[in-house]
C-alpha cells in the first residue's frame, strides 16, 4: 500500500529548482557521453579493442543515464512538497544505491587502467583500493535500506529487517564520503610513481603525469561536496534547492571521474589535429614565400619548383612545391617529434710524395 507521510511542520513556499536540476544533470551527462564516445571511437579506429576498464565505464555510464531519469522523474512527479509517498521515497533510495554504485565503478575502472602499468607490491595496493571501495559500496547500498532506531517513519516495508543507530548511520555515509576522497588522491598520485622513471622526455613525462591526475579535481569535487552536506539542510525554503544542487554535486564526482580517464586516450587524435593544422600552416608559409619571392625565373628556374625554408619551433625543413621529400625527421606514434642530429667531423688527408701538405677539411 502506499501511504504519503507528512512532516509536523508548516509547509513553506518551497523554491522548485526542477529546470536548474536537470540543466546541472544533463549538461554533465552531455559532456561525459562525449568524452567517453571519442574514447571508443579512437579504440576502435586504431584496431586496440576494448578492455575491462572499457566495460566498467560502459557500465557507469549506463548506470549514470538510469540514474538522471529518475531524478528527473522524482523532481517531475512531487518531489518538491512537504510530504512523499512511498513511491517517492523507493525511488530516492534507488538513486542514492545508483550514486553510490557509479562512485565505486568509476574510481575501479581507473584502477583497472592502472593494473596494466603496474607490477609487484604496486598492483597489491591497487588490488586493495578495489576490494575496499567496492565492498564499501556493498555494504552503503544494504544499509542504505535498513531502518533507523526509534524512528517510526522508517518502519516500512519495503525496508530491511535492520535496526540501525541514526548517529552509526550517518557516521558511516560520511565515512563513505571521506574514503572516496582519500581513494581520489591516491588513484590521481599513482601515475606520477609508475612513470617517473621511464625512459620518455621530461615534458612528455610530466604532461602524461599531469593528464593521468586530473582525478584531483575529482577529489576537490567530491571534498567541497561533502564539506558542504556537513553544514546540514534545515526545511526551509530552499530545502529542496540544496537537495537539487547536491545531486548536481554527485552527478559531477562520477562524470568527472570518467572524462579524466578518458583525456589520456585523445592523444592520438589530438596529435593528429596538430599536424594537420601544422601542414596547413607550413604550405600556407611556402606559398607566401613563393609569392613574395622576387627572384626572375631566368635566374631561379621554374617557378614551380621553387623551394622555401620553413621555420618552426619542432623543426625546420625545406618546403618543395613540386614534390614532397623525404624528411629525417618525422614523429613517431606516441606524438614525439624525432629530430635527426648530425656530427661535423674533421679529417686529416696525408699528402702524397712530392706534393704540400695540405689543411685539415
Amino acid at each position: 500500500m502506499i501511504s504519503r507521510r507528512k512532516n509536523d511542520e508548516p509547509d513553506p513556499a518551497y523554491v522548485d529548482p526542477t529546470v536548474q536540476l536537470n540543466a546541472g544533470l544533463w549538461t554533465l551527462f552531455a559532456g561525459a557521453s562525449v568524452f567517453l564516445a571519442l574514447r571508443l571511437w579512437i579504440k576502435f579506429t586504431r584496431g586496440h579493442g576494448l578492455w575491462w576498464d572499457d566495460h566498467i565505464l560502459l557500465v557507469t555510464w549506463a548506470i549514470l543515464l538510469a540514474n538522471n531519469s529518475i531524478i528527473s522523474t522524482e523532481y517531475a512527479t512531487g518531489y518538491v512538497t512537504a510530504s512523499w509517498d512511498d513511491r517517492m521515497h523507493i525511488l530516492i533510495n534507488i538513486t542514492s544505491c545508483g550514486t553510490l554504485i557509479g562512485q565505486a565503478l568509476s574510481k575501479t575502472a581507473f584502477a583497472v587502467t592502472l593494473l596494466k602499468l603496474t607490477k609487484g607490491w604496486q598492483r597489491w595496493i591497487l588490488w586493495f583500493c578495489i576490494g575496499s571501495l567496492n565492498l564499501y559500496m556493498v555494504v552503503k547500498v544494504i544499509l542504505q535500506w535498513a531502518k533507523i532506531c526509534g524512528k517510526p517513519s522508517y518502519d516500512v516495508w519495503y525496508r530491511l529487517d535492520i535496526c540501525l543507530n541514526s548517529k552509526f548511520r550517518d557516521d558511516f555515509k560520511e565515512g563513505g564520503n571521506v574514503y572516496n576522497i582519500i581513494m581520489d588522491f591516491v588513484l590521481a598520485s599513482f601515475p606520477w610513481f609508475i612513470t617517473w622513471k621511464l625512459d620518455m622526455r621530461r615534458v612528455e613525462k610530466i604532461g602524461l603525469n599531469v593528464t593521468m591526475s586530473l582525478g584531483m579535481v575529482v577529489a576537490i569535487i567530491a571534498a567541497v561536496r561533502t564539506s558542504w552536506k556537513d553544514e546540514g539542510n534545515q526545511k526551509d525554503a530552499l530545502y529542496f534547492w540544496r537537495n537539487a544542487h547536491s545531486n548536481i554535486w554527485y552527478s559531477s564526482e562520477i562524470v568527472g571521474t570518467i572524462i579524466v580517464q578518458c583525456i589520456p586516450v585523445m592523444r592520438p587524435l589530438l596529435r593528429d589535429i596538430h599536424m594537420s593544422l601544422t601542414s596547413k600552416r607550413l604550405a600556407s608559409a611556402a606559398e607566401n614565400t613563393a609569392r613574395r619571392s622576387k627572384m626572375p625565373v631566368a635566374y631561379g628556374g621554374n617557378i614551380n619548383s621553387h623551394k622555401a625554408h620553413i621555420y618552426s619551433d619542432a623543426k625546420s625543413n625545406t618546403y618543395n612545391d613540386a614534390k614532397n621529400e623525404t624528411d629525417v625527421d618525422s614523429w613517431d606514434s606516441q606524438g614525439i617529434f624525432q629530430k635527426l642530429d648530425f656530427e661535423l667531423t674533421t679529417m686529416e688527408l696525408k699528402p702524397e710524395k712530392g706534393e704540400k701538405n695540405t689543411s685539415p677539411v
